[in-house]
């Protein structure tokens, strides 16, 4: 239920809606470059239908919007206008603006997103019109001085590729930039020169200012260090007075000294102030350093624009002079007429909406946004999409102003502050005007001050999230960091492809949930070296989970648990390689990596790399990945493309979000963050938990460290929720079913009853309408475990390693039972354990998820009378009797094994493990894929998948022993025919005859194996109609990916009639290939 709306929010709303009509009237957008008055005619309004001038009101801002959030930015800001003589005059600014309150104190801004600034044109019921007061009589000084000030700003080059900072081109030894300006003045007081250079040189350089043989200047410039994070350039700002030649500047130029090829200087703007004296005024706009008189021009106007919202206009005709500071000239009949306008809708300010979730987006995706917002309003979020196009217009006077986009959000999340989360779909970078070219600004982001320090300069969405009154300055310092007050997260997708796939995923990942019972998956991945910090940071936040959410279950992938290969001086782990693709094959809710990383790459063993993704299969859960290392997540380059941004767009894998970071990072600054997200993710907010974009607040908002987190972003959709449980299990018993008393320790040889139930999370009632299936997990106590200290001492820590039960059974009525046998092989001390519990039900599409830690250790006496070793069936590839003849060498082995001890699972003792064996090859150790059944322990089975097989004879072996120590053996001969060349078994196309689609599966004999398939249609007389060429990785045995619309774009549009289809299948392996040929039938 919506929240009362208070006195206070209703003057707000009133402040910020008053303004409809503005909205529902026509407006239109008109362009300037120069500062200046500018003119409307009367009978331009008439063509633009107005019924006259005194209708007409201007709107706009001089310059950028502010950062710094005021309420007053909200509202339309109008600009005084004069009407005289049928025309409309107002002064107006360009993009760029200066201060200036004496010779020292000059200061200019450049306008980042825009040459040119855009102004509103609308109707009014009572326009804002410029105040006149009478001149004074007093006789102005003549020589006082004003000045007139000419900017020149370079924009070709970003050193880093990063920050809003842009300079010229290098200006190296012997080299020089030449800035012709035509100025001239005449009076002999001093100039001013004012401007920025910056300077690139291990050592001390030199920048010098010429005019012709004149020096005008020089600026000495501090060598940089030369490191790799080190500071990449110096700026030195200047401000001379200097008395030209001639009192003329026709020419400037810059030149550098300094030693070494990579030395440079660079320009970043320069403006000349010209001295103009009361006698030799003309039209223009001029400024003082202080309030002074002015001489009043005869049949010029003269306005005095210090405030920019409130000029005043003097009257020549009352006197000769006036006092102010700044000054525009201009002649009525000279006065520029606006001729080019556009119209717009300023309908984004009428909208009385309050969402959850706002999308914000570039026009050419607005088809996946909306998408997705429906979506989202399916499940329950109110959402709203708009694009940055409306936004420009509606809060930037038509400016493409990052701060416009900040505006918006501020203006739909002050009324009642439901707003939550923020996406931004599409991607933004560095370069807001296209000056490199490259991949596409579709939605801008903002970019720091700092842009030539690699660890202080970032790009970063979170200013977005700054939106209480008063935030946004955003300073680059600790005592500037601000707090987040929404979620906001991007998918920096740049065509509709990207973008489409995205949705795609995140409507997967909601409305597809993993249909079976699981505990959620966090799997930590540590660097080596480094004196270990890498594993030490990674042990913390493992410690923090265990204490703190011990129903989460850890997979610790420790780069220095693997053996390295070396080569050279490098090294490879192609062990941790495969665990990491295994991790994610089989399903992890969080990839946390620590560690060593850039663009493309993990560890500089390289155990995940960009090309990687390509020979990944299809995964059925995708991970949000935590990187915490350096520009993994750079995504707002216009040239390079990161791998977070890969892996976000990879079709059916590699992530469904991420967080991570964009620049070069301290492994301190790392530490604090993950450890502020690991204390966050898993917190519940009223039994529920958060969704990615309040984890991704409070997780910046409790690691502040000035500048140097602000480059973490969330790629992904803020708001969006983990595969997380919905509801509780709680676990009601635990009997020893011997005595048929509750136990609170667990020792071996008992025999364990369980009774459970699913609850509400917050009401902690039972679920009786829960119906499903259940599975449960009993782990010994940790066990350590040492790595082997490759490139540093070894490290110990502990993991849950020893699996001592894994079943399933049924949950009615929300209640289950489950019996387990304690197996002798089990760790005899006595610790804690762990009991999971996870539960779903296929017909709500919940899950349920509960723990305790039972203590485990001692041995009660083997009252067993069981001698026997477990019973094993097995079936190959389906077929459960022989002989056992297959065309592949990789087959499926699916076994039953039932004794009623149970199947020790627990590898505590070497040899004693489940596991299969194909000939004289290592043993597969299988406790992990065994699962009793039936909330039983006496009966279970595995299912997995052998390779390793050759043409001819091959043997298996399947070992298994029970809970009380008998062991037994299954062996059987399996002969591969035919494997060494690709071969298509069969195939089927149908419907066929079909009117509109038919699909096709192929069954071939190289599952496993990456598989080019090619699909080709031919009318009778030979004319190909259709083709498509498929890379498979991994293919199935049976190939199901494969249709033909008759009807699609790329297709010539069959008739009816009988066409020829060709199937071929290649194998990158070695190239073997196959073909089929069949008959199609339209109707």
């Amino acid at each position: 239920m919506r929240k009362k709306i208070t006195g206070w929010i209703l003057l707000l709303l009133f402040g910020f809606f008053s303004e409809s009509h503005f909205a529902q009237a026509q407006f239109f957008q008109f362009k300037i470059k120069d500062a200046g008055v500018y003119k409307i005619s009367s009978e331009q309004a008439r063509r633009l239908g107005f019924s006259n001038l005194t209708e007409i009101s201007i709107f706009g801002f001089p310059g950028m919007l502010p950062q710094k959030l005021d309420s007053a930015q909200l509202k339309l800001q109008e600009i005084p206008s004069l009407e005289q003589e049928g025309n409309l005059y107002f002064y107006l600014t360009g993009p760029n603006s200066m201060t200036f309150s004496g010779a020292d104190d000059v200061s200019y801004s450049h306008h980042l997103f825009s040459d040119s600034l855009s102004f509103l044109l609308g109707k009014s019921k009572s326009p804002k019109r410029i105040m006149q007061v009478n001149a004074s009589s007093e006789l102005p000084e003549p020589n006082q001085i004003w000045y007139s000030w000419t900017t020149i700003k370079e924009e070709k080059n970003n050193l880093l590729n990063s920050g809003r900072d842009w300079y010229s081109d290098p200006i190296r030894q012997g080299q020089s930039l030449n800035i012709n300006l035509g100025l001239k003045s005449e009076t002999s007081a001093p100039w001013i020169l004012h401007g920025k250079v910056m300077g690139q040189s291990f050592n001390s350089a030199q920048i010098n200012i010429l005019s012709g043989n004149q020096l005008l200047g020089e600026i000495r410039i501090n060598p940089i260090p030369n490191t790799t994070y080190g500071i990449k350039g110096r700026e030195e700002f200047f401000t001379w007075q200097t008395s030209p030649n001639g009192g003329a500047l026709s020419q400037i130029r810059f030149t550098f000294q300094g030693s070494g090829s990579e030395s440079a200087g660079y320009l970043g703007y320069l403006a000349v102030g010209v001295p103009y004296s009361n006698s030799n005024l003309k039209e223009g706009v001029f400024e003082a350093k202080e309030v002074n008189r002015i001489a009043l021009l005869p049949n010029l106007n003269t306005w005095e624009i210090s405030d920019f919202y409130n000029p005043i206009e003097l009257r020549t005709t009352s006197g000769r002079s006036a006092e102010g500071k700044k000054w525009v000239i201009f002649s009525p009949q000279k006065t520029p007429e606006i001729s080019q306008f556009k119209p717009i809708s300023l309908s984004i300010r009428e909208q009385s909406i309050s969402p959850d979730l706002l999308i914000i987006t570039n026009k050419s995706l607005l088809s996946s946004a909306n998408k997705l917002k429906n979506h989202k309003e399916s499940l329950g979020t109110t959402s709203h999409v708009v694009t940055v196009d409306e936004i420009f217009q509606g809060f930037g006077y038509g400016n493409p102003d990052l701060t416009a986009i900040r505006n918006f959000i501020a203006y739909l999340y002050h009324p009642e502050k439901s707003l939550k989360n923020v996406l931004i779909l599409g991607k933004g970078t560095f370069d807001y005007k296209n000056k490199l070219g490259g991949r596409p600004n579709l939605v801008p982001i903002y970019t720091s001050r700092s842009s030539l320090n690699p660890l202080t300069t970032f790009s970063s969405d979170d200013y977005l999230g700054l939106v209480d009154w008063g935030q946004g300055e955003w300073i680059e310092t600790r005592e500037g960091d601000e707090l987040l007050q929404l979620g906001v997260g991007r998918l920096p997708a740049i065509n509709f492809t990207e973008a489409n796939e995205m949705v795609e995923k995140i409507i997967r990942y909601e409305t597809y949930p993993i249909k079976k019972p699981q505990v959620p998956l966090v799997s930590f991945l540590a660097d080596d070296a480094d004196n270990n910090i890498h594993v030490r940071d990674a042990e913390v936040h493992s410690d923090y989970l265990s204490k703190n959410h011990p129903e989460i279950l850890q997979n610790k992938l420790y780069l220095d648990r693997f053996e390295q290969e070396k080569s050279g001086t490098s090294q490879s782990a192609p062990q941790a390689k495969k665990a990491l693709e295994k991790t994610l094959e089989n399903g992890t809710l969080i990839l946390n990596y620590i560690g060593h990383g850039n663009e493309t790459t993990l560890t500089a063993e390289e155990i995940f790399k960009v090309s990687d993704i390509s020979n990944w299969a299809k995964m059925d859960q995708l991970a949000l990945w935590v990187t915490a290392t350096c520009e993994f997540g750079r995504h707002d380059s216009p040239f390079i493309r990161s791998a977070a941004e890969e892996l976000l767009f990879a079709s059916g894998k590699g992530a469904v979000a991420l967080l991570t970071t964009g620049r070069p990072v301290f492994s301190s600054v790392n530490f604090a963050l993950n450890e502020a997200f690991i204390e966050e993710v898993f917190q519940k907010d009223e039994g529920q938990y958060q969704d990615l974009g309040r984890i991704f607040r409070n997780t910046k908002n409790n690691s502040q460290n000035g500048a140097l987190n602000r480059n973490f972003s969330l790629l992904g959709d803020p708001s969006l929720k983990l595969a997380l449980p919905d509801l509780g299990i709680k676990i009601n018993s635990i009997k020893n079913t011997l005595t048929g008393n509750e136990t609170d320790t667990l020792s071996a040889f008992q025999e364990i009853e369980l009774r459970a139930e699913v609850t509400d999370p917050i009401s902690g009632s039972g679920q009786s309408g829960f119906n499903g299936t259940f599975q449960l997990e009993l782990r010994d106590k940790p066990a350590k475990v040492e790595t082997l200290g490759d490139e540093s001492s070894p490290v110990v820590f502990e993991e849950e390693s020893l699996l001592l039960f894994k079943g399933e059974g049924k949950i009615e009525q929300g209640k289950l039972t489950a019996k387990l046998f304690i197996p002798a092989s089990t760790k005899p001390d006595f610790g804690n354990g762990n009991l999971r519990i996870s539960g779903f039900d296929p017909s709500s599409g919940f899950q349920a998820m509960g723990n305790e830690n039972p203590i485990l250790g001692g041995m009660e006496e083997n009252l067993s009378k069981d001698q026997e070793g477990p019973e094993i069936s097995v079936k190959i590839n389906g077929q459960g009797t022989g002989p056992f003849i297959f065309p592949s060498t990789q087959l499926e082995i699916g076994a039953l094994l039932s004794d009623q001890s149970g199947i020790n699972v627990s590898g505590f003792i070497p040899g004693k493990e489940l596991s299969i064996q194909v000939n004289d090859l290592e043993p597969i150790i299988l406790n992990e894929s065994y699962l009793a059944l039936d909330g039983s322990f006496q009966k279970g089975s595995f299912l997995t998948t052998v390779t390793g097989l050759t043409e001819g004879i091959n043997k298996l072996i399947i070992r298994a022993s029970d809970n009380v120590g008998n062991e037994s053996e299954f062996q059987v001969e399996i002969e591969i025919r035919g494997s060494e060349q690709l071969q298509i078994i069969s195939q089927k196309v149908y419907p066929n005859p079909a009117n509109v689609e038919s699909q096709f599966e192929i069954k071939h004999n190289r599952p496993g194996e990456n598989l080019n398939l090619t699909f080709e249609v031919y009318s009778s007389s030979g004319q190909i109609l259709f083709s498509e060429a498929i890379r498979l990785v991994k293919a199935e045995e049976i190939i199901r990916d494969l249709s033909w619309i008759f009807f699609q774009s790329q297709t010539k549009y069959p008739a009816k009639g009988t066409y020829i289809y060709k199937l071929t299948l290649q194998a990158e392996s070695d190239l073997s290939a196959d073909s089929v040929s069949g008959k199609l039938v339209i109707q």
